[in-house]
């Protein structure tokens, strides 16, 4: 029987080639090696946004560990079928916008293909798996239908049931699409308790970013008693005073009708500060992108990226030069050589397996 052991690897970047910069990875993952063997998957897209991009070939990559360059033994484009979470928040801050949500949604369902699979999860304050995995066109439709307004966003509560009841049995490709400007403010799930998981579920998190603040930030300084004003919730002063408040907070933090003007816009900036860096970082650490909206025309040209890089991911494979197997950290970068393309290194799920020598 050959020997089997487990690696871990540091990724450090996956750049393009000709000086051409790239947002840099870093992540830690684990991934199991067959003995010397060590395989990868990329996930391509254009640094410009276009949705067609071409077929690539091994000659236009390069692998390096430690800083040297491997010799790829194994390539192959995978263009599997996907299954995918579609997470629409549907809070007090997109109450105006549902119906252009729907018909953009529907117009990405239209550049699947059919064997892709689709769930749909609307959230405000409560979060509604509104239709499983299926792909039943007609029916996804028909959950679209059923968005509605509400208030609140229970965001990590989406993510924790996309894991939980969506992804729970499923194997192969698995993809979260969340549309919405992140700021969570009710439910019980973390940040914090929700990273680690989706980093071990081999998903890829993409996030179309809503830009909310000033609709936001408006009705935060409306008093308690003009129609249409918003209050912060619990979560969120609890972990604005967290973050930002290490000696405790005052009294009256406990009441959002409490605050004055000035604390309300400084406690809105910064729970949007917060809810971009970790937005990103759940992106970033999973593989996928965030697109930031600043109005939703934009939805269209970020669906269809995504569409297309879901549909062909790149499987590379080779025998480390490094053949010790010593358990220290390694670096792995991965270049595209062809200008203007960039790609992600997509996580893998490592599975702990018992040493055995023949």
């Amino acid at each position: 029987m050959r020997k089997f052991i487990l690696y871990s690897f540091i990724i450090v970047a996956l750049t393009v080639a000709r000086g051409v910069a790239q947002d840099p990875l870093d992540q830690t993952n684990t991934i199991r090696v067959n003995t010397d063997f060590v395989s990868i998957d990329v996930a391509v897209s254009d640094r410009k946004g276009t949705s067609n991009l071409p077929r690539l070939n091994v000659e236009d990559f390069a692998v390096f560990e430690d800083g040297v360059r491997q010799k790829i033994t194994s390539f192959a484009a995978l263009d599997e079928p996907f299954n995918l979470a579609l997470l629409l928040d549907t809070s007090g801050s997109t109450r105006d916008e549902i119906a252009m949500m729907q018909k953009t949604a529907r117009r990405f369902l239209n550049l699947l293909r059919p064997q892709d699979r689709i769930a749909v999860l609307q959230f405000n304050q409560e979060v509604e798996l509104i239709k499983d995995l299926t792909n039943d066109r007609a029916a996804l439709e028909k959950a679209l239908d059923e968005l509605q307004a509400g208030s609140g966003t229970a965001f990590y509560d989406a993510l924790q049931l996309s894991l939980d009841e969506v992804f729970r049995s499923v194997s192969g490709r698995k993809a979260v699409i969340a549309l919405t400007d992140g700021v969570d403010s009710f439910g019980k799930t973390t940040y914090e308790k929700v990273l680690p998981q989706l980093e071990s579920a081999g998903l890829t998190l993409y996030v179309l970013e809503l830009n909310t603040e000033k609709f936001a930030e408006e009705r935060y300084l409306r008093t308690c008693q003009d129609a249409g004003h918003f209050r912060f919730s619990r979560k969120q002063l609890d972990k604005y005073v967290a973050a930002f408040m290490k000696g405790g907070a005052p009294r009256w933090f406990e009441d959002s009708c409490k605050l004055e003007k000035l604390e309300k816009l400084q406690i809105n900036q910064r729970l949007y500060e917060v809810a971009r860096a970790e937005l990103r970082e759940m992106a970033e650490q999973t593989g996928g992108h965030v697109f930031p909206v600043k109005d939703l025309t934009q939805l269209d040209p970020a669906y269809a990226q995504i569409a297309e890089e879901l549909r062909l991911r790149y499987s590379l494979a080779y025998y480390p030069s490094n053949e010790k197997h010593d358990g220290k950290w390694r670096k792995l970068r991965v270049e595209i050589k062809r200008s203007g393309l960039a790609g992600k290194l997509v996580p893998v799920i490592a599975h702990r397996v018992t040493k055995t020598q023949a």
